[in-house]
């Protein structure tokens, strides 16, 4: 009898708890945000045009939605706009937190509830949906890779891509900390799997030199490469992987039971639906000038 007086205690317990959590006008993930005036998005550190960018002007860019940084700088790009928006629509001001090395980082950013949402370039994976939970993808990328002519050259023209490069004398580089490196490992087992710590200038500076024989990234990557410099071509060959595609999607905290289907309802009204042509046309000087910089080897 005892036991269950004090299982009947116990729930009676919850319930009061329940009530206390959620009293307020929303429920407890949106009312924190309204609460706090500001959505919190987590965010890699480091630019990637077109999402994210840095941009020197008096004033915002004609046309973009921006968010002043300080010296004269104007953070913008396609998920700067995003988030900007959501903020609106949520009634608070928006605050980037720039602090993931990594984007792996970035899902232990949010699993810790260091930040309300992360609008990130950030790929929907099943090993990061194990911590946290993504909204659908608003935007769909295709993969590709740039290939060494020279290295090519070596191998009859009808060769198949997974019979030059699934070989374990080939050397494939990607970016670390990406989806990219499941994606390339699963793609080509026997290949050598070299990470370096940037696609820009990393990746492409060893491909160029043939310390890789060919650099793995999605179409956005690709193409920006082929803007700046059309004659990079002479030296690498382009391929865009289109029965491999890359989710593109917002990510929020395990518990994020509310803002999660309000996400998705917000992209549904808005009718959000990039892809890379689109966003490379809407960016195209921010995005020429920073695959220049990539071309060149020079650093984001």
């Amino acid at each position: 009898m005892l036991t269950f007086q004090r299982l009947l205690w116990s729930w009676v317990c919850v319930l009061m708890l329940s009530v206390v959590v959620w009293a307020g006008d929303y429920p407890p993930d949106i009312q924190r945000i309204r609460d706090r005036g500001k959505l919190v998005v987590a965010m890699y550190y480091k630019d990637i045009p077109p999402f994210f960018m840095h941009i020197s002007s008096k004033s915002a860019p004609q046309g973009m939605r921006c968010q002043p940084s300080g010296d004269g700088e104007y953070l913008c790009g396609a998920d700067v706009e995003l988030a900007l928006d959501i903020a609106d629509k949520l009634g608070v001001g928006c605050e980037f937190q720039r602090k993931a090395e990594t984007f792996d980082a970035i899902i232990n950013i949010l699993d810790r509830h260091e930040a309300d949402v992360a609008i990130s370039l950030l790929s929907d994976t099943l090993n990061r949906s194990q911590k946290v939970a993504f909204t659908r993808p608003y935007v769909v990328l295709h993969t590709g890779m740039l290939l060494n002519r020279l290295f090519l050259a070596k191998y009859p023209e009808d060769s198949t891509l997974l019979g030059i490069l699934n070989h374990k004398t080939v050397k494939i580089g990607v970016k670390a900390g990406t989806s990219w490196v499941r994606y390339v490992s699963e793609l080509f087992p026997k290949a050598v799997i070299k990470e370096y710590p940037a696609w820009d200038p990393d990746v492409i500076a060893a491909v160029r030199k043939g310390d890789v024989m060919a650099a793995y990234a999605d179409e956005i990557e690709i193409k920006k490469v082929m803007i700046a410099k059309p004659d990079v071509a002479i030296e690498l060959k382009t391929i865009i992987l289109k029965d491999i595609s890359d989710p593109i999607a917002m990510a929020v905290p395990w518990d994020s039971f509310r803002l999660l289907p309000w996400l998705n309802t917000y992209m549904d009204m808005a009718k959000i639906h990039m892809t890379a042509d689109r966003i490379l046309d809407r960016y195209p000087e921010s995005i020429k000038g920073a695959a220049e910089q990539s071309v060149a080897g020079g650093e984001k």
